[in-house]
């Protein structure tokens, strides 16, 4: 085993709290994560289980863009594509596109991010969000049905429960809960240029609470719905060179905003993906020199290993960099990780799914 040091993909977070928070224990307390292992895995080996899915290509159903965002809900998919949105079913047979980009009341401008919500009706419904704040619409019939935050540009946003959505903006306080028409109960932790980029995938649920990751830090917005109340929480104990918050604030005072991230990316770890899994956690790393590694963890125990230690023997692709796309990923099967498998022939198909369900592991 020896110690690493890592680094990262995309950057978001804000720094300072509008209440002072007390030091708290990290969500997941395990040791060890920056040991890495050198013995060799196959991937296949990591996984209970896994299938390839070829997602359906035709001139209707062709994923356009990079960096595209894919939801798993009730064993369908659901992808965006350069602001629209296909739906495909379990098995990557096309479903659906959804597009109604435009300027009228019941259109949306872009997607900035989006789900796909099961509301207490029984209705599923397809929540975006971007500069006409968030548009709500069947999922099956596109109906539109309403618009929640018309005068704001909501960047990501987490529905909760019948009576409470978290949303992130780019106002003086960042972080916001309010109900689903929108009226704010609370906004939470001012924003920090040293920390201001968004991610596909920052939310997260960890033990009944909703978790915001901010940036590729440790650190987390945990919002308690029971207590209805925010708090700022480690999601791993400091360890090593990992990037942390006031890290990320002195590299901005010391170098500006166009030089900091070049310079931690030199120097630190970054934690990039934050997955809980059958009671543990699946973490995702980038170190110096664009090393990547993936981190299986227990309540006692961690296990990571660096993609180059991985045989894949799984699928066709010589580039292990392609499990770097669970950051892009989210299953609402709390057992499965999904990552896109890029299309080994002239590029005009679509990309496969890899679907792979982990082993147990148990946080107490």
């Amino acid at each position: 085993m020896k110690r690493i040091g890592y680094y990262c993909l995309m950057l978001l977070a804000f720094a300072s709290c509008s209440r002072s928070p007390q030091p708290m224990e990290a969500l997941y307390p395990v040791q060890g994560y920056t040991d890495l292992s050198q013995e060799k895995v196959k991937l296949s080996s990591l996984f209970a289980e896994y299938r390839l899915i070829p997602l359906e290509t035709n001139d209707s159903s062709l994923i356009g863009g990079r960096g595209n965002k894919v939801l798993q809900r009730d064993l369908s998919f659901y992808i965006e594509s350069e602001n629209t949105i296909l739906s495909f079913d379990n098995d990557g047979h096309f479903i659906s596109r959804f597009d109604k980009r435009g300027s009228g009341p019941e259109d949306y401008i872009d997607i900035s991010d989006f789900d796909v919500v099961s509301s207490s009706e029984g209705k599923t419904e397809l929540w975006l969000s971007g500069a006409g704040g968030i548009k709500v619409y069947d999922a099956l019939s596109g109906a539109f049905i309403r618009g929640v935050l018309s005068g704001s540009y909501v960047h990501q946003f987490q529905y909760v429960n019948d009576s409470t959505l978290l949303f992130v903006d780019s106002g003086d306080e960042v972080f916001h809960v309010c109900d689903l028409t929108g009226k704010e109960r609370f906004r939470y932790f001012k924003k920090d240029l040293a920390n201001s980029i968004h991610k596909f995938n920052q939310f997260f649920f960890c033990r009944g609470k909703i978790c915001y990751q901010l940036g590729n830090t440790l650190e987390a917005i945990v919002y308690d719905p029971d207590a209805d109340a925010c708090s700022l929480q480690p999601i791993l104990p400091a360890e090593g060179n990992v990037l942390t918050l006031q890290v990320s604030r002195d590299y901005y005072d010391k170098y500006g905003y166009l030089e900091q991230d070049k310079k931690l990316m030199e120097n630190y770890v970054m934690l990039s993906v934050v997955r809980t899994v059958r009671g543990g956690a699946v973490f995702e790393w980038i170190a110096p020199g664009m090393e990547y590694g993936l981190s299986f963890c227990s309540s006692d125990k961690c296990h990571t290993i660096p993609f180059s230690a991985i045989d894949n023997d799984i699928c066709e692709t010589d580039d292990n960099r392609f499990l770097a796309t669970l950051t892009c990923c989210e299953s609402d099967n709390d057992s499965v990780l999904l990552f896109q498998v890029p299309d080994k022939g002239d590029g005009e198909n679509n990309f496969s799914l890899l679907e792979a369900v982990c082993k147990d592991m148990q946080f107490n």
